[in-house]
């Protein structure tokens, strides 16, 4: 039985600890990319790491052009923050400072004029900081440490190119996987549908590279990567996991045992070996890190299912729920504060739906509402 549904078994601790003594160490492109997204200490401690494995390390040909051709534009965005910062605050306040003296320019006690130098300066202070945090920015293009160390460190450890035919194969191949959702990469169909299939299928490439060269050293693998879609983990409770099917195409095709984490797990595993100093820090901001980016393909995603959605309305409409609910309630107090309150049956009751079942369906109805409305239209509402 486990033999046939291995990939549902947990594998035992030493099982684990053998792999992680012996087996290959592949990072996905995000992995290295986001180097250049931590601060300078979680970096330059996740190098050293990376540094340690150094001889059983191995990145697919697909990651190591993936990393060159996308490390410029990630350099880019790092850069321009400053400015989109800047920018998105100076125009939120103008909108506050307009309400504010729409609203209450006519007001008796409060004082908008200095409410308003006050919030200027307040502005003025930010954008101050945020120059003097841009000039202390690094500028890659007179030296890039980030480049010069992942050179090195996986000079001589990069895999080769498929031959065109055979990645032809696979784009085939990978269009009937896509359409039955088979993993990995088919969430990225739609953001990348007008791209090259050499984009569209890099999560395929990369995937199967791995397997390729695991297969031809009869080696097993620690996988890292910190895409978080659905077509690499699967979400229980609470918990993410890899995709079973990963585990299976993986151990079928090479017959040896794979280890899939994001960076975050990773380096908690890491730390345990003694040789090593892993902070928690450096935890912490890689953590850090991968939220912002799941929020920000969160936002990306729900922003195309529910455009054209008035949030506001349906905001209001859970709002006078709970006002609706919250009356009742007060209702109810009063009436079993009461001190004449009239018996009334079962029997007279029956088919009438309960004041308390009442107030709990409302409760229900606008909690949910809140809980899964409200935080899609401020995603939507922070993209704008």
């Amino acid at each position: 039985m486990k033999n046939r549904f291995a990939e549902y078994y947990e594998l035992s601790e030493e099982c684990i600890n053998e792999i992680w003594e012996n087996s290959l160490i592949v990072f996905d492109t995000n992995v290295l990319l986001n180097l250049y997204r931590y601060n300078d200490d979680a970096r330059n401690e996740f190098i050293k790491v990376i540094k340690f494995y150094q001889e059983r390390l191995w990145i697919p040909y697909q990651v190591g052009l993936e990393f060159h051709r996308r490390r410029e534009d990630i350099m880019r965005k790092n850069t321009k923050a400053y400015n989109v910062l800047a920018e998105k605050l100076s125009k939120e306040l103008v909108g506050v400072i307009s309400s504010l003296e729409g609203e209450y320019s006519r007001h008796p006690y409060i004082n908008i004029k200095d409410i308003k130098k006050k919030v200027e300066r307040c502005a003025e202070s930010i954008k101050k900081s945020l120059e003097k945090q841009e000039k202390a920015h690094p500028d890659y293009s007179k030296g890039d440490e980030i480049l010069q160390s992942i050179t090195e460190l996986f000079d001589g450890h990069v895999g080769n190119d498929f031959e065109d035919k055979d990645l032809e194969a696979l784009y085939k191949e990978g269009e009937k996987r896509y359409a039955n959702q088979v993993p990995p990469g088919y969430c990225d169909e739609k953001n990348k549908k007008d791209k090259a299939k050499r984009s569209l299928y890099g999560d395929l490439i990369v995937w199967k590279q791995t397997i390729h060269h695991c297969k031809e050293q009869s080696k097993s693998v620690i996988f890292i990567t910190d895409d978080h879609k659905p077509d690499w983990w699967v979400k229980v409770e609470g918990k993410h996991s890899p995709r079973k099917e990963l585990i299976k195409e993986f151990t079928d095709n090479t017959g040896q045992s794979i280890l899939i984490y994001d960076s975050g797990r990773f380096l908690e595993y890491a730390k345990r070996n003694k040789e090593l100093k892993v902070s928690q820090k450096t935890i912490n901001e890689v953590e850090k890190v991968k939220s912002e980016i799941i929020r920000r393909n969160e936002r990306a995603h729900y922003g195309n299912i529910f455009s054209g959605i008035n949030f506001d309305a349906i905001r209001e409409f859970a709002d006078r729920l709970g006002q609706y609910s919250a009356s009742m309630k007060r209702m109810q107090e009063q009436i079993s504060s009461s001190i004449a309150i009239p018996t009334i049956t079962p029997t007279t009751l029956m088919g009438i739906p309960q004041k308390d079942d009442i107030i709990e369906e409302f409760e229900q109805r606008r909690a949910e509402i809140a809980r899964i409305i409200t935080p899609r239209n401020n995603d939507l509402e922070g993209e704008q």
